[in-house]
């Protein structure tokens, strides 16, 4: 396991103001993040903490002290799949895989590469697919993603394997109400725009 950081051995010092960092990333997860004692319950049954360079709790550990920049520019946060394996466990609650989702778009609010920009651009295909329909369109998602990393014909057998078996669906199901769909996408980025409307609510 790759876990060449260690939080507590951080030697440079917050950035900025840490308690600002660490209420922006509670208002978007919805989460209470000091509620975490560092019980490694979400380490230890967390799927694909081998593949990781920080174990989640010390993601967690890393906002708690007010390291933003080391916490957005990690791995583990777009190697995350969200399973909630890690929030089930947590003693106290703590919803670790919306963590998670809140760091990923605090990095992509920041500007930051992410270290895994194939996770990254699926991520905003199965976004823009559900923007546009109101559901994802699976089939979809994965034609505009395959084109973007010019794998196209990556995994072309057991995609029309799916196919042929109605895993993915040709036309696209829409909700019926496209102007209420419209209005939770406009209301959610007036809100993703600005780091003061998460402190202010």
């Amino acid at each position: 396991m790759t876990d060449p950081i260690d939080p507590m051995e951080i030697d440079v010092k917050p950035d900025g103001d840490a308690d600002r960092f660490l209420n922006i990333v509670n208002h978007i997860s919805r989460q209470n993040i000091s509620l975490c004692w560092q019980c490694l319950c979400c380490s230890g049954g967390c799927p694909f903490a081998v593949h990781m360079d920080l174990l989640p709790n010390k993601v967690i550990r890393l906002v708690q002290l007010g390291y933003g920049r080391a916490a957005l520019r990690c791995r583990t946060i777009w190697l995350c799949v969200g399973c909630h394996t890690c929030s089930s466990q947590c003693p106290n609650s703590i919803d670790v895989a919306a963590i998670m989702d809140a760091l990923r778009q605090l990095a992509i609010r920041e500007g930051i590469a992410a270290p895994e920009m194939d996770i990254y651009r699926f991520h905003k295909f199965i976004y823009a697919s559900v923007e546009r329909h109101g559901r994802l369109n699976k089939l979809e998602a994965m034609v505009h993603f395959k084109l973007g990393a010019g794998k196209i014909f990556s995994d072309l057998a057991p995609g029309l394997k799916m196919l042929t078996r109605g895993k993915l669906e040709l036309l696209s199901q829409k909700v019926a109400d496209r102007d209420e769909l419209g209005r939770v996408f406009a209301h959610y980025n007036r809100k993703r725009r600005s780091f003061d409307t998460h402190e202010r609510d």
